[in-house]
């Protein structure tokens, strides 16, 4: 198996896709929400002995969202 393919045989780079990261970020933060809320609900019922830093996991990826959503702007 080869790891470097010569320029010649290399496939042409993919075309970027459409769309902002600000809908990066908000796909993101309605993740965390999510996750948040089924980490909140079900809690009792996660068997992990560490299950503490569930809830707060996802909390810290929301303000983390908050900030980037409104570093990020309209790229």
């Amino acid at each position: 198996m080869r790891w470097i393919a010569k320029d010649s045989e290399r496939k042409p780079d993919p075309a970027p896709i459409k769309g902002t990261a600000r809908k990066a970020v908000i796909f993101g933060m309605i993740g965390f929400a999510l996750m948040f809320i089924l980490a909140t609900v079900f809690y009792n019922q996660i068997a992990s002995p560490h299950k503490i830093w569930y809830p707060y996991t996802a909390l810290v990826g929301l303000v983390l969202g908050v900030f980037a959503f409104f570093k990020v702007g309209d790229r």
